[in-house]
């Protein structure tokens, strides 16, 4: 009898030890065959998830992500299941700072997921192996392929961007060649095409080019002669008198500015040479309505200055997580919650089947088969579509007075797809 007790006794020990070791590792739940199942990032109450990128360009990023988890934790959007944020993870634009992070936050920091990405150099391989999906702006090829694959962990919240080999690009040129047409009064303006020169950059170019071309525009110029690292450039001058030249020795009527902060110093130099055209990019952003003053911005959701349901939802949600934040409301700050939010909605749809779907790969699997969208602020994006491209492109066009971003092409949704020769 007093060896038998004994033996519970152990029994009952081995399994406290077990359970504070699954614990320690973020073992998950116990399934109804006394289990354990072992879900990195899942503890069975908490997902982890973090974010990875350029912190110097996109700040606003954990602002943005932590509003939406905020508001998804306050809610109980998913009963007994809480987020957690884990910090945003600086890769400085560098390939192998991005594959050290990628690894930090899988292997030390254990997240379930990344939200918010706005890295240029995924390394999609290694999430991809570890069955870690990855939600942000799709800056690089890893969110692409030439046909839909369902086997891909990264989703942009408005589909691929930057793919490596297309074979159709989506209509992304539609609201700047509305507007541009109209301004100069001609039915095929003038444009160049140009961004730095890295990978990623010049599959921008390559590939937007043609957009801009079904759109209605005459490319005259495809440019990549800038450095991507901003501190190797003493003066922008030479790159900006390339622009200024690219029209059979004039200026062509507009430009389109495929890179992030950059654009900002060649648009400077161009105001300083009085040029007249339109200089399009995406930096949209209340803080740089001065310095880019007088050009447009392409973005893909409704512009902030706009009273829609959804600019409303996102301006509340911002400002509870962090008082006066929707005064600052930019590009990053809607990225961070638009991924974010895109997340929850696969998570939402795995987590149908309780805690037990709760895994990376449910996740990746519901992300890939759902349509996302917020409505009257951005979307719809529909996937697995949209690993090819943007499916349907979906922007607009707002221009800079000085004192504030106006809609000039309003927000709308186009299926046209045009051909990569």
């Amino acid at each position: 009898m007093k060896k038998s007790c004994r033996r519970s006794r152990l029994a009952i020990g081995v399994a406290l030890v077990a359970a504070t070791a699954a614990s320690a590792l973020g073992i998950g739940s116990i399934d109804s065959a006394g289990a354990a199942r072992s879900v990195r990032g899942f503890d069975g109450t908490t997902v982890k998830v973090a974010s990875i990128g350029i912190a110097s360009q996109f700040a606003n990023i954990p602002v943005g992500a932590q509003a939406r988890i905020k508001k998804f934790n306050d809610n109980k959007e998913i009963k007994g299941v809480k987020l957690e944020y884990a910090g945003f993870a600086d890769d400085k634009g560098d390939p192998a700072t991005s594959v050290s992070e990628a690894r930090r936050l899988v292997t030390q920091e254990g997240v379930f997921a990344i939200v918010g990405d706005t890295s240029r150099s995924n390394p999609g391989d290694y999430l991809k192996q570890q069955h870690v999906p990855y939600f942000g702006w799709a800056f690089d090829s890893t969110y692409c392929s030439p046909k839909p694959d369902a086997s891909i962990y990264g989703f942009g919240y408005n589909g691929c961007l930057v793919p490596s080999a297309p074979s159709w690009m989506p209509d992304t040129g539609r609201p700047a060649y509305a507007y541009v047409s109209q301004k100069m009064g001609k039915k095929h303006p003038t444009v160049v095409v140009f961004s730095a020169d890295n990978e990623s950059g010049k599959n921008s170019v390559k590939f937007q080019s043609p957009a801009y071309a079904g759109a209605g525009f005459d490319v005259v110029a495809q440019n990549n002669s800038i450095p991507s690292d901003p501190s190797s450039i003493g003066d922008y001058s030479p790159y900006v008198q390339q622009l200024l030249t690219s029209d059979n020795g004039k200026a062509p009527d507009a430009m389109v500015c495929l890179m992030s902060t950059q654009c900002i110093n060649v648009y400077t130099l161009l105001q300083a040479a009085n040029y007249q055209g339109t200089f399009v990019s995406s930096l949209y952003s209340n803080v740089l309505t001065k310095a880019m003053s007088g050009s447009a911005a392409n973005i893909t959701y409704v512009n902030f200055n706009e009273d829609t349901p959804g600019v409303k939802q996102i301006k509340t949600d911002v400002d509870a997580f962090q008082a006066g934040a929707s005064a600052k409301l930019d590009s990053a700050m809607f990225v961070g919650y638009a991924s974010t939010d895109m997340f929850i909605q696969a998570l939402k749809t795995a987590a149908k089947q309780g805690k037990s779907g709760i895994t990376p790969e449910k996740v990746q699997k519901a992300a890939m088969n759902q349509t996302w969208q917020i409505k009257t602020l951005a979307g719809p994006t529909i996937y697995p579509d949209s690993t090819v491209g943007q499916f349907p492109a979906c922007n607009s066009e707002v221009l800079s007075d000085g004192t504030t971003w106006k809609t000039v092409t309003p927000y709308a949704c186009s299926k046209k797809q045009f051909k990569v020769k």
